[in-house]
């Protein structure tokens, strides 16, 4: 009994721990109509389950918060605070950015109305979730990568408007 305990408290750990990270990321935005690709860079830090910093040094100066249900961002000079509660958008962007991170894809799917594939990559999975309805807003789609650690290496973010922006994320 006691054996299974103390390895019931290390899965736990191990789980914590694998939901709280800190690294570098690099973002490539690209705009469908004119194929102009936007790349920035920074740091990233994340706290399950609704912390997460992006804290850009290119261009320095623009960052990217969500604390709890508060989302904050300066990007490119323009600076906005938004409460997800109170906006439907921002909250369903919010989620598919926390669940997609924290590895509960099938949230982000549920909540996106989305069919999800999952394949073997690299010892690690990668998932593939497709919006089943078109609507004039949001995420068309996702494509997440995750290590043989669970944590997420690349994210890819598809808008019914054309634009996709990826993340790939160096971790600790």
């Amino acid at each position: 009994m006691k054996k299974l305990l103390a390895f019931a408290l290390l899965l736990s750990c191990f789980v914590a721990g694998a939901q709280n990270f800190e690294g570098t990321f690099t973002q490539a935005k690209t705009l469908k109509a004119s194929g102009k690709v936007i790349k920035s860079e920074g740091n990233i830090t994340f706290t399950a389950p609704d912390q997460l910093a992006m804290l850009y040094t290119n261009p320095d100066g623009d960052y990217f918060i969500i604390d709890g249900p508060l989302v904050r961002m300066d990007l490119r000079g323009v600076a906005l605070d938004v409460d997800s509660k109170t906006n439907k958008l921002v909250a369903s962007q919010r989620n598919a950015l926390l669940y997609s991170i924290a590895g509960d894809y099938e949230k982000v799917a549920k909540e996106m109305d989305a069919d999800v594939t999952v394949t073997q990559k690299n010892g690690g999975k990668h998932v593939v979730i497709k919006a089943r309805k078109v609507t004039p807003k949001g995420y068309s789609g996702l494509e997440l990568d995750y290590g043989k650690n669970g944590r997420i290496t690349r994210l890819v973010l598809e808008e019914f408007g054309g634009i996709s922006t990826e993340y790939v994320l160096n971790t600790k």
